[in-house]
């Protein structure tokens, strides 16, 4: 599924595999002291060969519950421990979700030197971000002159019961400010909906992208977004039928600059009725077919992370497709502000509808995520077409992989399968 098709360019091979004087040399070079979070949601099994398993996934996060070890006990220090030997970073979850009561918990996890944030709330509603901020300050006040522990809170993607701008703000301008470390903005939105034989794309899924996107921007947050792993009746959430169920998730995601995941679920719930999961929860050490297709993705994504940080977000263009029966996309129309073209690109179509990031480096090199907005379950693929406005190569990151591009007369079409997307720099070479 990865065959590159490059209709109007050349293959001109890998960068530093030209001769002398072919320009090559030239190419932007990023250092690899970036690296992306993947985490995943819920404790495994108690076991330090458990832990090593999340982390040969490609996890750098792991959301550890009460599950099988309460707070303070000899087996919940235990699972710190094999974070630690495994070189897995631990996100303390508090337990508090929706609208329910603070809390009481004032350990000192820095003591602990697996444990990197504490997630104080899951999705509060706009009701209980006083208490919220007032975790946040109690927060700064335990870890001052310490170790730096991150203060996480996942936000509720409908706004907590309100208005969601409101809800955003809120948070944004009473809560962030008081934050000294590293600024976080998640939340989750999980895409893949089926009911009854009927399959979909979740319409809610690009404008919280979106509005993420502006406020972390606005407000000089990094963005987290959730991944969905898992599949339920409850929430009307389909089965993932294949790895391009994930891919398309984390491609469209960056196209709104999210530079943070995490598997919900890494173990497979314990909420019945629940299904997915990358672990099983009752059997050490038994995985799932969506291990094999998370950790393929989380070494492509890893393979070229630096690069993709190194750049900022500056918008996204959404295109709808020339092939297209019906001509729009309710979930573009959605949007409040979205690109109506590209700043390196006199024009870009698609034939089939596209999600296209924007981007800028520290040199004002231009960056584009390039995503089939198609839902993987329909097996489509999708021809991008661009004209550049300067640029006569190309460097393209595919499934991880580093490829250079002759782009003729400023043009470039590319071919992508189902769910799947690409980076993409296009660079002017004397």
């Amino acid at each position: 599924m990865f065959s590159l098709t490059v209709l109007a360019s050349s293959v001109i091979g890998f960068a530093g595999c030209g001769g002398a004087g072919d320009g090559l040399e030239a190419l932007p070079e990023y250092e690899d002291n970036k690296e992306m979070m993947i985490g995943g949601w819920d404790s495994p099994p108690n076991t330090l060969e458990d832990y090593q398993l999340a982390k040969d996934m490609g996890l750098t996060h792991i959301f550890i519950d009460e599950y099988f070890a309460p707070k303070g006990s000899q087996d919940y220090e235990e699972i710190l421990g094999f974070c630690e030997e495994v070189g897995l970073k631990a996100i303390i979850n508090m337990g508090a979700s929706i609208d329910g009561e603070k809390p009481v918990d004032d350990t000192d996890y820095s003591v602990y030197p697996a444990v990197d944030m504490v997630n104080y709330w899951d999705e509060p509603t706009i009701g209980r971000l006083d208490i919220v901020r007032e975790q946040a300050q109690e927060h700064e006040a335990l870890y001052e002159g310490k170790r730096d522990i991150t203060f996480y809170v996942n936000l509720d993607p409908n706004g907590g019961g309100g208005d969601p701008e409101e809800y955003m703000t809120k948070y944004c301008e009473e809560i962030v400010p008081l934050i000294s470390g590293r600024k976080i903005l998640s939340t989750d939105v999980y895409p893949l909906l089926g009911r009854n034989g009927a399959y979909s794309v979740s319409s809610t899924w690009l404008p919280r992208l979106e509005l993420n996107a502006t406020y972390a921007k606005q407000y000089g947050m990094e963005q987290h977004f959730f991944v969905q792993s898992y599949w339920s009746t409850l929430t009307g959430t389909r089965e993932l039928e294949s790895i391009e169920d994930l891919r398309f998730q984390f491609y469209v995601d960056m196209a709104y600059g999210v530079q943070n995941f995490s598997y919900f679920t890494y173990t497979h719930s314990f909420i019945e009725g629940f299904g997915g999961g990358c672990v099983d929860r009752e059997n050490s050490c038994k995985t799932t077919e969506i291990y094999d297709w998370a950790k393929q993705i989380n070494a492509e994504l890893t393979a070229f992370d630096h690069v993709y940080l190194s750049f900022e977000w500056n918008g996204t263009m959404p295109i709808v497709g020339k092939d297209n029966p019906d001509g729009e996309n309710a979930h573009f129309m959605a949007l409040k502000s979205p690109l109506s073209s590209l700043t390196c690109a006199n024009s870009v179509s698609s034939s089939q509808d596209s999600i296209i990031g924007q981007f800028k480096d520290a040199d004002g090199n231009d960056g584009l995520i390039v995503t089939n907005y198609t839902d993987p379950l329909d097996k489509i693929d999708n021809i991008v077409s661009f004209d550049f406005k300067n640029a006569n190569r190309a460097i393209i990151y595919r499934g991880g992989e580093r490829k250079i591009y002759e782009v003729k007369d400023g043009k470039l079409d590319i071919r992508l399968s189902p769910g799947e997307g690409v980076f993409v720099i296009p660079v002017k070479l004397k």
